[in-house]
């Protein structure tokens, strides 16, 4: 047992490798991003109603007698940004913490440029966020399920960025 902890401690303090740093930033946005879904679902349900009656979670929470308030389509897609923004500032925070413990060496750049360009690299999750207002509202897709493709693909494209240019390889 003392060998399984002691080797899975030196697994999560090495920064080299690419196959062990994809694990660890998987692992690492993993974490964010349960970050990201629970203060998602909790602000859609409770702060700033955007789930549609159809959409999966929110027939959860009422399967579990909770109620759940349904919102026009503007109110929804407002609600949508405003509650992308707070996940985008919590998981960011998150993963950041994260990834300069376990996935990459800083000392490309000084730290404050280096928080800069990783916040900054992150902006492209506005893109993907807007992919999924486009999903919802045009296409009609469940929140759900745009939100998870959303998160999907920039945890990919945050991956690249963050190791050839916020980070040293």
């Amino acid at each position: 047992m003392m060998a399984c902890i002691s080797n899975l401690s030196s697994f999560l303090r090495r920064k080299d490798g690419l196959s062990g740093q994809l694990v660890k930033y998987i692992l690492c946005g993993g974490v964010a991003v349960a970050v990201d879904t629970f203060v998602f679902y909790l602000l859609a349900w409770l702060v700033f109603p955007c789930l549609r009656q159809s959409d999966p979670m929110a027939r959860l929470i009422e399967w579990v007698g909770f109620s759940v308030q349904e919102v026009g389509a503007d109110e929804l897609k407002r609600n949508y940004w405003i509650i992308k923004g707070f996940c985008f500032l919590c998981s960011n925070i998150v993963v950041y913490v994260l990834n300069v413990l376990f996935v990459f060496n800083t000392g490309r750049h000084r730290k404050p440029m280096e928080i800069l360009l990783f916040f900054g690299s992150s902006l492209f999750q506005f893109f993907f966020i807007w992919l999924g207002g486009i999903l919802i509202t045009l296409f009609k897709w469940e929140v759900t399920y745009a939100n998870i493709a959303m998160l999907t693909t920039s945890l990919l494209v945050n991956f690249v960025v963050r190791k050839k240019l916020v980070f040293k390889s």
